[in-house]
């Protein structure tokens, strides 16, 4: 399947927004989207959510010979695949340009800059080593997927544990977890790629594109910086010449981006690694369990409006009227029993009443406010705001005035009993606390 083509107007569109500093989603030029981590069950296992766009790593080890050239070292290989399942122009089983791309930027960024202790993961010289593989899965394609594929492999390589072995003889023993306890994997620094789309001629940097401003931008640049601001890989592709300043700027902004993300890696192996010594339950199916990994179609859509209010006095109403029904509880029980008497039932399949939805205009907006009888929260104009609380107020003290003076009248139908016959005896009214005495 072909990928979709991006027509002109929206391509136009995108262009005015970012000239005026607005983007589709809401977001800042140098605002980026909202990091999730969840750790799997086995170690090295971790899913990481970049907005809408969906990542699953994991690492595992096995025991290979080492390469001639260097024969005290392991070895490290990253395999990025990217299916239909992240984007329907995606193949299954064939390596497409993107993901060409993404697997060179990352060994730049992770292996050849030196991230993993490669000489910790001998274990014979010229013999026997360690050899890491790092499987990234896209899960869902939303943009900057090299942005979260990084954060990715990067964690899952700082949470994986290799088994322990020990030698007997020539014979290499690898141990259990329940033998002996797992061994972490050395990391000299973190290495973190931030994305930067490019627009107006190069004079515009936009942080963290979306897949459309990925599609509209003239060119990218990806940053491959750790956290003590040094710069491990740079990838610029695209037809348009940035300027010095630009890039400069950019740097300083991305390493800032890659303490506070290096901060939150380790945060977070350090909190599940607390939980796994509390025995409590971890894994994807418990983050499932708790709302943690959510599918698409349950995020919670994010809607900025302006010069709006949220109304919460309705509410604050009903909660009233229920508290003031109380004492008019026997009344309406006798109102009942006397339509029952009378034979006025009313049908049991007819239809509630609805209130009608109710079109506000206001000076800059219009909303509608529609009625519901459960007091749901509604959105009203904040220059309306004033007047409709004075409203609600007057309305809330009729309310609860009104029915204090129906509750008082029936109190008083039921504590009076009044006696008389048809004699010249005269008529004489008691009280219930004549009776009870």
């Amino acid at each position: 399947m072909k990928e979709r083509v991006i027509s002109i107007s929206e391509k136009t569109f995108v262009q005015k927004a970012v000239l005026e500093s607005v983007r589709v989603d809401g977001r800042s030029l140098d605002e980026f989207r909202k990091l999730r981590l969840n750790f799997g069950s086995e170690w090295g296992s971790v899913h990481v959510s970049l907005g809408e766009t969906r990542v699953l790593a994991q690492v595992s080890c096995e025991v290979v010979t080492p390469r001639a050239t260097r024969p005290n070292e392991g070895t490290l290989f990253i395999n990025v695949e990217l299916g239909p399942m992240a984007a329907p122009h995606f193949e299954a089983g064939r390596m497409s340009e993107v993901g060409v791309q993404l697997n060179r930027i990352l060994e730049r960024a992770i292996k050849d800059s030196g991230c993993v202790d490669l000489e910790s993961l001998c274990l014979v010289a010229d013999e026997k080593v360690w050899n890491l593989r790092v499987d990234i899965n896209v899960l869902n394609h939303e943009g900057n997927v090299i942005d979260c594929a990084s954060i990715a492999a990067l964690t899952a390589l700082a949470h994986f544990k290799r088994p322990d072995v020990s030698l007997n003889g020539e014979e290499v023993v690898i141990h259990t977890i329940y033998e002996r306890d797992p061994i972490p994997i050395g990391i000299n620094h973190f290495p973190i790629c931030v994305s930067y789309g490019i627009f107006n001629k190069g004079k515009l940097a936009v942080a963290d594109p979306t897949y459309l401003e990925e599609r509209v931008a003239e060119a990218k640049i990806v940053f491959g910086m750790n956290s003590y601001g040094e710069l491990c890989g740079i990838h610029l592709g695209g037809i348009t010449l940035t300027s010095s300043d630009l890039l400069l700027k950019t740097a300083a902004k991305g390493a800032k981006r890659a303490r506070t993300i290096v901060q939150k890696i380790k945060d977070a192996i350090q909190e599940d690694t607390e939980k796994r010594k509390k025995n409590i339950p971890i894994g994807f199916s418990e983050c499932i369990r708790l709302n943690e990994i959510t599918a698409l179609a349950q995020d919670r859509l994010h809607i900025r409006l302006k010069r709006f209010k949220l109304d919460k006095t309705n509410q604050d109403e009903g909660d009233d009227l229920e508290e003031d029904e109380a004492p008019e509880v026997e009344s309406e029980i006798d109102e009942a029993d006397e339509q029952q008497e009378n034979g006025d039932d009313q049908p049991a399949d007819e239809p509630m009443e609805q209130d009608e939805s109710i079109v506000e205009v206001a000076d800059n907006s219009a909303v509608l406010m529609p009625k519901v009888a459960s007091g749901a929260e509604q959105w009203i104009p904040e220059d309306d705001a004033v007047e409709e609380l004075e409203k609600s107020a007057a309305k809330k003290k009729k309310n609860r005035n009104k029915k204090n003076k129906k509750s008082k009248e029936a109190l008083e139908r039921m504590n009076v009993v009044q006696v008389s016959s048809d004699s010249e005896e005269e008529t004489m009214t008691l009280t219930s606390e004549d009776i009870n005495r």
